[in-house]
């Protein structure tokens, strides 16, 4: 899910090595293994009876796939925020901006990657709900398809708030130090797992076990420590759909507080 152009090496060489290894253990050599990329239709490909292994963002997980797949674990990553497969998401602003709480930011432009996303919209949305009173907090909601987008908008002062999880915010400063220079975090949402993989709903329980292993034996490998580094990841954890749940409480405790969307 943190395929960005400067990380497609390490992210093709840790794919590789995970499709071979949940083949071999699944006694399918044959099957076809290897990046999927991330420019198609991921719901498709999440929904696929035949997916045997796949990485989804924590909302849609929660929001749209629990009838769809079965949740492998969590991967976890090297970067301020996270605690083994937990992470939090940071609102950033400018560097140079005079916001210092989430409070000061009323009326101003909010950029966010899209609705179905845990750190862009759910978390956004969940740290703002209770200073909004169940009405429009930002002058403007600026929906612009990608994290990156989100964190270069804010940058470029065409926004001056988004919402980034705490990986692609540490990927951002290994990446671009000199974008993220221009940004600061001013508040963190709650603390959730992260990214999970899945497989499909359809797996049984031998098969789920076997995945389970090859992806954690992959994970925890010396041959996959390069790649795993530069990508961030430095631990796997076994997970369920149940560890997911505080990210469907966080849209309830939105929505009950008369916020169901960033606006």
């Amino acid at each position: 899910m943190y395929d960005w152009p400067e990380l497609k090496g390490a992210t093709a060489q840790l794919e590789n090595a995970l499709g071979t290894a949940v083949a071999e253990a699944l006694g399918m050599p044959g099957v076809q293994t290897g990046a999927t990329g991330v420019t198609g239709d991921l719901m498709a490909l999440w929904t696929d009876p035949d997916m045997l292994l796949a990485q989804t963002c924590g909302y849609p997980l929660v929001s749209a796939l629990k009838d769809a797949v079965t949740v492998i674990g969590t991967p976890h990553y090297d970067a301020p925020g996270c605690e083994g497969p937990l992470y939090c998401s940071h609102v950033l602003v400018r560097a140079d901006s005079p916001f210092q709480t989430p409070a000061e930011l009323r009326g101003t432009r909010a950029a966010f990657n899209s609705t179905d996303s845990q750190s862009g919209h759910n978390a956004f949305r969940h740290v703002i709900s209770p200073l909004a009173g169940g009405k429009p907090f930002f002058s403007e909601a600026i929906e612009t398809g990608g994290h990156l987008r989100s964190m270069a908008a804010v940058a470029g002062d065409d926004a001056d708030v988004c919402c980034i999880d705490a990986v692609c915010w540490g990927l951002l400063q290994d990446t671009d130090p000199e974008l993220a220079s221009r940004l600061r975090p001013l508040a963190q949402s709650r603390k959730v797992p992260g990214l999970p993989f899945v497989t499909t709903r359809t797996a049984d329980a031998a098969r789920l076990q076997a995945i389970q292993a090859a992806v954690k034996a992959v994970l925890t490998s010396a041959e996959t420590q390069e790649s795993r580094k530069r990508l961030g990841i430095c631990g796997f954890s076994f997970c369920s759909f149940e560890d997911y749940r505080p990210l469907s409480d966080m849209r309830s405790e939105a929505l009950s507080l008369g916020y169901p969307v960033l606006r």
